[in-house]
């Protein structure tokens, strides 16, 4: 049985790392290089950074990148600004074990299946983020800012069928309010797909991580819970081993 992973996502901004609430409202945590230091070293078991202004800029910041995963001692996942296989490439080079896609995915769904047959299927990650709307739960980009026509289970399906070997399933609607995971919406994804599917958006107690692996995630992901609650990465564990999931605590 595979084992449940905890992995902190880091917003970068510049060099700081930032926390938004429903993709908004951008609030400042601190360094980026001494967050990744202080995640290597409470037991995380990957790390997820995400440049939000990569897009807007035109570029990646492969500087910052290699600095960061310097630091890193797990696992690392990083997205923003991917366009082409040769900026996936960029990251590789940096120091990334895995990128992340979004907004290019809705333009142009092949760039998964390019990198996927460079680097494996295991190397890409699908960042789908989900808003509610009138029509139910509908795949989202660009912070958010641009909604489309598939639904999160469509976005889903049609990712693994480009090549994603792991979802990253993050709701807009609970980003940053610490009001728990979406668990009707982790159990309809993760019965739809055979990749792992990593939560995001909603923690805000570690009876949250519990009841969202009980729905069907692989792993949990988090910000505000550490930053503003202050738990940490061991005492998450000890209390979901205590439940009966598997985790990793060495």
């Amino acid at each position: 049985m595979l084992k449940t992973r905890i992995i902190p996502i880091l917003l970068i901004k510049g060099s700081s790392v930032v926390k938004t609430v429903r993709f908004k409202d951008v609030r400042m945590v601190g360094d980026a290089i001494t967050n990744v230091k202080v995640f290597s070293s409470r037991m995380a078991d990957e790390m997820v950074v995400v440049d939000i202004e990569a897009t807007s800029k035109g570029r990646i910041n492969e500087a910052l990148i290699k600095r960061l995963a310097r630091e890193c001692v797990m696992p690392l996942t990083v997205g923003g600004g991917i366009k082409t296989v040769e900026d996936a490439e960029k990251l590789f080079r940096s120091g990334a074990d895995k990128v992340v896609l979004n907004s290019e995915f809705y333009l142009n769904p092949k760039i998964i299946s390019e990198i996927a047959d460079k680097y494996g299927q295991q190397a890409i990650v699908f960042s789908l983020d989900i808003k509610n709307t009138d029509l139910g739960a509908v795949a989202t980009s660009n912070s958010a800012t641009n909604i489309h026509k598939l639904s999160a289970l469509e976005a889903a399906v049609k990712a693994v069928e480009f090549g994603a070997g792991e979802i990253i399933l993050n709701s807009v609607d609970r980003d940053g309010t610490m009001e728990g995971y979406d668990l009707e919406l982790i159990s309809e994804i993760s019965s739809a797909v055979d990749v792992p599917v990593v939560v995001a958006g909603g923690c805000g107690s570690k009876e949250d991580c519990v009841e969202a692996v009980k729905s069907g995630a692989s792993a949990i992901a988090a910000g505000s819970i550490f930053y503003w609650i202050g738990e940490s990465i061991i005492s998450l564990k000890d209390y979901m081993r205590q439940n009966g999931i598997e985790m990793r605590l060495l």
